[in-house]
Formats: C-alpha cells, structure tokens, sequence
C-alpha cells in the first residue's frame, strides 16, 4: 500500500551546508577533499570535474554538522532550486553554499530510489512551487525537512525501479569515464606541443584578432522585455561543462530580437570560455546542438580555417598551464567575483605550435574529439530515456518488465 509522507520521514539526517564558501587549498597545501556546490550537482549525479580543492582544517570545519558518505544525497535549495546528486563511492566532499545533504534512511527507502524519486516531475514541482525569494528563488531548511513525498512502494519494488533507472546511468557514468581519459590524452598532447613551440615567441590573443585569425566576443546583455518564446536559448555559465554544453536552457531571446544578437549567436566551432563568477570553463560548440545565444558571462572564440591554431588545439590551451598562469592573476582582480574581461582576455600570450606540431596535434586528437562526440550523443539519448521513464515507473503508469524491454529496444 502506498501512502505520502514528509522527507524527514525518509532520511536519517537532514542537514544545511555552512551557508559560507569553502576556501580553496593553496598552492603546495596537501588536499582533504573537494568543495562541491550547486553547479557541480545535476542529474542524480556529482561532477567533480571543476570543482576545486580544500585543505584538511577546511574539510574538517565544512564536515562539522555531517561528512558526505556513499550513497548520500545532496540537494540544492537555491540557484537553482532542486537539483540533486548522490555521493559515489570514494568521493571525499564538503558543502558549499545553497545546497542540503540528506541520508537516506534505509529502513524505509532504498537510497538510490529517493535520488529518482527527488528527481521525478511531482517532487520537483513540489520543491518548485514552494521556493520563494524577491531576487533568487530559494528554500527554507524546514521546506525541505517537510517536503511531502507523493507515494512510496515497498522496498522491493524501489529495489527494481532503482535498478532498472541506475543502469541508464551507470552507463552514462561510463562514457563520461572515457570522455574524461580522451579528454586527458589530448590535453596531454597539447603540452607536449607547447614544449616543442616554446623557443617562439608567444602571441597574445589581440595579435591574432589583428590578423583576421581570430573573431572574439562576450554575449548579448538582454533585457528582460526581451525574453520569449519561440526564440533562441541563453546559454550560461551553468550550461558549460569541461569541453561540452550541458543545457538546461530555462530563458529564451524572442526571435523579434535575432538581427540585434549578431555574432554573439553559436556557430559550430566554436570554442566558449566562461568569464565571470565561475572562471574557466571551456567547450566546443560540436554539430547538432540547436543554436543559442551566449549570455555576457561567456566569450566565444571563433578561428577561421587559416588560423595557427585550432579550436581544439585552443580548448586545450584553456585548460592548459600557460593559460591558468595568466588568468590566475588577472581573474581576482576585482573585489567582486571572479572576473576575466575582454581586455583581459586580448593580453593573454598563447604559444603558437608550428604548423607541423599543428597538424600532428590535430591528427591524433580530432578523431578523440569525434569519438567524444559521439559518447555524448549516446550520453544525452541515455539521460533523455531515463527522463521519460522516469515519471513512469514512479506513478506505476508502466511496469518494470514493460521498462526493460522498452530499454532493449531502444540501446
């Protein structure tokens, strides 16, 4: 028999992060853990990809109320509201700002079924319409604690939900593994480029864009007069994962306003650096993605076909040492968040591999990148099955057996 209960009923402990950032390990500090906070939670999962490094005090000091285990949820209560993540195996993280950990109490739901059951359309809903604020959307401590839950079935049949949902994502997990090593070997060929080009001279970004080799912008400052349907996504500093978009996509430009957005729409090729607040994340822009256009946090770089360098060859230099060098000083600048600007950007010196080196560089790494490719075109169908299945598996509208064939049919 189902029956509705609070979250509190289903969770041995409920507990608010430090409400404060974690500060970051310094340079030659032995690390403790990671600093994980509301953009490195999405879609059931933890990514630790750009998070940053804490040391052992400030581990410690963020671990005080509880320290995150396997098989622990966290949950975002602000900016935004509602997403959630489990807690792998071997992950060592502390809080940072906005977002909850919850245990499961595995006397009364199997843990990985409370990640889906908080990820499903009626939770959601729930935690969406109960989030208020003047300026940020956000929720109280005792919202969540107090979160109904809609319906829960037995354990055994959580069990078999959970399963049937997990191995989409375990899945998912794997190919975000091998994108992570490809992604690891390229940048590896890229260092080896810029040893090999380290005699030459460096040229800065301006030079480039002096030379016609490089077009770079910042994105349109829209207004919010501006914003409606049918028109062109914004894309964001959340939306932009290590070397990919990862869309969410929730504010549009009204197409009345596409002659106004210029360059600052996507065109294939591209490679996009986020530029304030989180510093740092870079992505191409591969075939297939819809078009959108880029908020003012992000700049776009676009090469033509006779540039000394490629767009993958530049992705990597964003990830790379000699950039990091130079951002890092000049990204803190300011009293206020983290802030690279466009004259910032031209002063950078990037070193220019010869054409030789170039060509090499591109004849190992564009077949890794077109396999990449293709592991997030399996990633999204994957995640885009689950989120179908999802709502119905939850509400009992299809049995287990009817979603594992379903699953069959379509991997």
């Amino acid at each position: 028999m189902r029956q509705q209960l609070l979250l509190a009923d289903l969770c041995s402990l409920i507990v608010d992060c430090k409400n404060r950032t974690p500060p970051r390990a310094q340079e030659g500090e032995k690390a403790a853990g990671y600093a994980i906070g509301t953009p490195h939670v999405a879609d059931g999962r933890i990514n630790l990809t750009n998070a940053y490094q804490v040391n052992r005090e400030v581990f410690e000091t963020w671990t005080a109320r509880a320290t995150p285990q396997p098989e622990d949820i966290v949950l975002t209560r602000e900016a935004p509201v509602g997403r959630v993540g489990a807690v792998e195996e071997g992950m060592k993280v502390c809080l940072g700002q906005r977002t909850m950990l919850l245990r499961p109490n595995t006397d009364r739901v199997f843990p990985r079924f409370l990640q889906y059951l908080l990820l499903g359309s009626d939770v959601q809903r729930t935690l969406h319409s109960r989030a208020s604020g003047s300026t940020v959307a956000h929720l109280r401590v005792d919202q969540v604690r107090n979160l109904p839950i809609p319906m829960v079935p037995s354990l055994r049949e959580q069990r078999s939900i959970a399963e049937v949902l997990g191995a989409l994502d375990d899945k998912v997990a794997a190919n975000e593994r091998q994108l992570n090593t490809l992604n690891e070997y390229c940048s590896a060929w890229h260092e080896r480029s810029i040893i090999h080009a380290i005699a030459g001279t460096p040229h800065t970004l301006a030079e480039l864009v002096k030379r016609g080799y490089v077009t770079l912008g910042d994105g349109y400052r829209t207004k919010q007069a501006e914003h409606g349907e049918p028109g062109l996504p914004i894309l964001r500093v959340s939306d932009v994962g290590r070397g990919a978009i990862i869309p969410s996509f929730t504010h549009f430009v009204s197409n009345s306003y596409r002659s106004a957005m210029g360059p600052k729409v996507s065109q294939r090729g591209d490679v996009i650096l986020t530029t304030k607040g989180t510093v740092g994340r870079v992505a191409i822009i591969e075939a297939g993605q819809p078009e959108f256009v880029y908020s003012p946090q992000v700049c776009y770089f676009r090469l033509t076909n006779n540039s000394p360098v490629s767009p993958l060859y530049l992705l990597h230099w964003f990830q790379g040492k000699e950039f990091w060098r130079q951002a890092g000083r000049l990204k803190g600048q300011t009293d206020m968040a983290d802030y690279l600007s466009l004259r910032d950007i031209r002063s950078l010196k990037i070193t220019v591999p010869s054409p030789t080196d170039l060509a090499e560089f591109n004849r190992v790494c564009n077949p890794m990148q077109e396999q990449s490719e293709v592991l997030r075109r399996e990633n999204r169908t994957l995640t885009t099955l689950r989120d179908t299945l999802l709502p119905e598996l939850l509400t009992g509208k299809i049995r287990v057996k009817d979603a594992e064939r379903i699953m069959e049919d379509a991997t």
